[in-house]
């Protein structure tokens, strides 16, 4: 009884520290391991803030959601005996775009034994037949012993995860939906905040200055006195700021889940499908008896401490290394084993769109494809003692012979340049890269330069409109009391034919009138609305020039950043290139050297 007392005692207080979950509670809302009352005790505002933080960072998702799968539980099977089984393929990953919910039982419910057409009825139920089979994909996880619904519609979503309860083979099983929030978030932990702090306080003072950084949640770890911070940006903070006071920000590493309960892995206490199971808690023994020999040991790195001690080796996974992204084209020839040059990381887009940067991608290749198709091959030289010189400034920016030819004449140009220049040895092996096309070769380049000239067009055509306006405007505020009369009656007589290209007003004939007795009351009636009706064409006028400039001039800075881009890169990769033919070059003609030299002092031996 004692012992008994001292176990649970001491699983108390090891459910009371903070633990942070794996990747997989990543995808299922970033949930740490709490005891069952704490579960039933979490408030709907929690919840509900777990849900505008989903809807908030679907809105911002730029990559798929990627699931992984862990192997830990086949090295727990070993050790214990139980048979293995060959790891099943990994299954598609869901819709990057839709709406994750989890679905969390309650003990002593093993979804493993549950079909997944059996548990999507089951929903459709607990919705009310509010949803259809059509509107969402279910997927039941058996190792973390959870189901994840994914739904496009946000109806569909928020009705989900409002369910409480699911009714299976005729009986009531108490369950826990939430909203994940996904792999596209970073993750952070800062220490020093007050214990049971409330998810509204953290939001309400928390704040970030870290350019494209927001944070999206927060919530406290357990009972201790760390948080957890949920970020949408590029980054992670290295601090934050809470109630004004600056906190350093850590990086936030999962842990392997392992079950107090039954010392298996892939899931939490919680969730365990077999609360029953007689094992002892603290050496794994099955079917311990009363007074057995028990001395504690981890189900993790089986030494001797309790499950999920803080001091535990494999209790925090390890740090994933990020990789650079590699273009496409280079991926599939690294498969093939046909590249020798290195991976090329993901430049920097200056293109309006994407289908914009895949046209001039796919017309690139293809202007390389055919450069290399009609390069012809060279012939190895004999090692030469002189390295290729390095190409110059004026090198790089020089043209192609015959003041820049376009189409094959531009390819002809590249490659006699390229051949007069001194060739070495370690050139004529190297492999041969296509040439790259000029910059006024480029489709996207011609079709602004043809876009600048129709503005500069268009825009010498409304000067040209207003300086007429501004002449005409002046001839009938400086004419005749009778001109003018005239020209108003004509103006409102015949509105469409206001004015004419040659700046001159058609008289048309009207019945006689007395000028001097209605003088005064058209000339004050009518020249204001001319005025105002001539005023507001030359704003619209200008204010229409003055927008398609101010485009033009964003579009013209792009370009000229992306031509000095390109140039520093083409500079950087030939000034590489010559570097390395020079070293391969002098390695060679040593080489060269000892070998002649080696036959001259084996002659003067003998």
């Amino acid at each position: 009884m004692a012992l008994n007392a001292a176990t649970d005692q001491q699983y108390h207080l090891l459910d009371q520290d903070g633990t942070a979950d794996d990747q997989m509670d990543q995808l299922q809302g970033d949930h740490d391991t709490v005891s069952r009352d704490a579960i039933g005790a979490q408030s709907h505002a929690d919840e509900d803030a777990s849900w505008q933080a989903a809807k908030s960072t679907k809105k911002r998702k730029q990559e798929a959601l990627e699931r992984r799968r862990g192997s830990a539980g086949l090295q727990d099977q070993v050790k214990t005996g139980t048979p293995t089984f060959k790891k099943l393929p990994k299954l598609p990953p869901l819709p990057k775009d839709d709406y994750k919910i989890v679905i969390r039982p309650n003990q002593g419910l093993p979804l493993r034994n549950i079909l997944t057409p059996t548990l999507a009825q089951a929903i459709i139920e607990a919705c009310q037949a509010g949803i259809r089979d059509d509107h969402f994909i279910l997927r039941i996880n058996p190792g973390s012993n959870i189901a994840i619904l994914s739904t496009k519609y946000e109806e569909v979503a928020d009705k989900v995860r409002l369910i409480r309860a699911l009714v299976l083979n005729g009986r009531a099983h108490a369950v826990r939906a939430y909203a994940a929030n996904g792999d596209d978030t970073l993750r952070g932990v800062i220490h020093g905040v007050p214990m049971n702090t409330s998810t509204e306080t953290l939001m309400a003072h928390l704040r970030v200055r870290t350019h494209g950084v927001e944070i999206i949640t927060a919530r406290m770890i357990g009972t201790t006195k760390s948080a957890a911070i949920t970020f949408f940006g590029p980054t992670l903070p290295r601090t934050v700021y809470y109630y004004g006071g600056e906190l350093r920000c850590y990086p936030f590493r999962p842990t392997i889940q392992v079950c107090k309960v039954c010392r298996e892995k892939g899931h939490r206490a919680d969730v365990c499908p077999h609360p029953d199971r007689p094992i002892c808690r603290l050496c794994g023994l099955t079917n311990p008896t009363d007074g057995h020999p028990c001395s504690i040991s981890c189900a993790s790195c089986g030494e001797a401490h309790p499950t999920g001690d803080p001091t535990c080796k494999k209790r925090l996974k390890p740090p994933k290394p990020k990789q650079p992204q590699v273009q496409a084209g280079h991926s599939d020839k690294l498969q093939q084993g046909t590249s020798n040059d290195p991976p090329r990381t993901k430049n920097l887009r200056w293109f309006s769109s994407e289908e914009e940067e895949n046209a001039y991608k796919s017309a690139d290749d293809k202007h390389s494809s055919r450069s290399r198709s009609r390069s012809p091959g060279r012939k190895p030289h004999p090692p030469s003692k002189k390295s290729a010189p390095a190409p110059t400034q004026q090198n790089l920016h020089r043209g192609p012979p015959g003041g820049g030819a376009k189409g094959n004449g531009g390819d002809q140009g590249c490659t006699q340049q390229a051949s007069s220049l001194p060739v070495s040895w370690a050139e004529a092996v190297a492999p041969k890269s296509a040439c790259t096309p000029p910059i006024t070769q480029n489709v996207h380049y011609q079709a602004v330069i043809a876009e600048n000239k129709q503005l500069k067009q268009r825009l010498d055509k409304y000067e040209n409109k207003i300086m007429w306006l501004e002449k005409q405007l002046a001839q009938l505020m400086g004419a005749t009391p009778k001109t003018t009369v005239q020209a108003s009656q004509n103006l409102t007589s015949h509105p469409s034919e206001k004015l004419r290209d040659n700046g001159h007003i058609q008289p048309q004939s009207t019945p006689p009138r007395d000028p001097v007795a209605n003088i005064g009351t058209e000339q004050t009636a009518t020249n204001p609305t001319l005025q105002q009706q001539l005023q507001l064409m030359q704003q619209h006028i200008l204010q229409q020039t003055e927008a398609q400039m101010k485009q033009f001039f964003v579009e013209f800075q792009d370009l000229k950043r992306y031509v000095h881009e390109s140039l520093d890169k083409e500079t950087k990769r030939r000034r590489k290139q010559s570097q390395t033919r020079s070293q391969e070059s002098d390695a060679k003609s040593m080489l060269t050297s000892n070998a002649e030299s080696t036959p001259t002092s084996s002659h003067h031996g003998n």
